[in-house]
């Protein structure tokens, strides 16, 4: 198994775990971690047996981004490089199978706040602080700061944080997309456990087929992006027949309260 010095993987049963392991560094992003965290991801990518995917940063902090001191390094051609392994790196996490969980706590800035646009679930703390100050280093986002985060809050408010570079809090972060659910600090690992409880009881072919359609269909136009939705024929659980086990279980009234008893209060308080 991989020896990494600067993240942390684990794998436990059908879940497994990256965490950003710099905390001395508010967990900064260099070149020795960008390469691990590539290398940990392509692990996941071929683990057929993965199911779920956590990212988290060791002691108060998700990810400050960026190490920007390392920059001071850098040769003319060092950023087109970076930039290009972030990139595919970012694209490789929106294109995991599994089921990807950012539990973010304290500063999620920068690269750090990008990497969460990737995930297909946020889960943060009340006291995670959000923000892209890259602006006032005078260099600008590498990897979804400007593109991928206009698709989530729109372009008024990503021309605001990264023109000004401004930090906010979480409320304002979930109020625009960027998180699922806040939590206080002591609460988050029991929620993120909580949220992978409830999508594990899914169909995992259903649950991927939706993320695909998902993720692919929001960069189309509608007419194209529908194609995604139309089922096909592998849902169905005997030969020659469209139902699905779960179809069956809806016409029982014992079996269609078992699926739904978790999943239709969840997140409702």
């Amino acid at each position: 198994m991989t020896e990494y010095k600067k993240i942390l993987f684990d794998r436990v049963g059908e879940i497994s775990a990256i965490t950003f392991n710099r905390p001395e560094a508010h967990n900064a992003m260099d070149r020795e971690m960008s390469d691990e965290l590539a290398d940990a991801v392509r692990r996941v990518q071929k683990d057929r047996a993965c199911r779920f995917l956590v990212f988290r940063g060791a002691g108060e902090t998700f990810c400050a981004g960026d190490d920007i001191k390392e920059f001071l390094t850098w040769t003319d051609d060092d950023p087109y490089w970076q930039a290009r392994q972030y990139q595919e790196t970012a694209q490789m996490i929106e294109d995991l199978t599994p089921i990807t969980i950012a539990a973010v706590d304290g500063v999620c800035t920068g690269g750090g706040l990008e990497l969460t646009l990737t995930c297909d679930f946020v889960i943060a703390t009340d006291r995670s602080r959000w923000g892209m100050p890259e602006i006032d280093w005078e260099i600008t986002p590498g990897w979804g700061g400007v593109t991928r985060l206009a698709r989530f809050a729109g372009r008024r408010k990503t021309k605001e944080w990264n023109m000004i570079g401004q930090l906010f809090d979480a409320a304002t972060a979930e109020r625009h997309d960027l998180i699922n659910r806040v939590v206080s600090p002591d609460d988050l690992d029991t929620e993120v456990n909580s949220l992978i409880e409830v999508l594990a009881q899914k169909n995992p072919i259903t649950l991927r087929r939706t993320k695909f359609a998902l993720n692919k269909g929001a960069d189309l136009p509608l007419s194209g992006a529908m194609a995604f939705e139309i089922p096909v024929q592998p849902f169905a659980s005997k030969p020659g027949r469209f139902a699905t086990d779960g179809m069956e279980d809806f016409a029982d009234p014992a079996a269609r309260a078992r699926r739904r008893q978790v999943s239709k209060t969840f997140w409702q308080s």
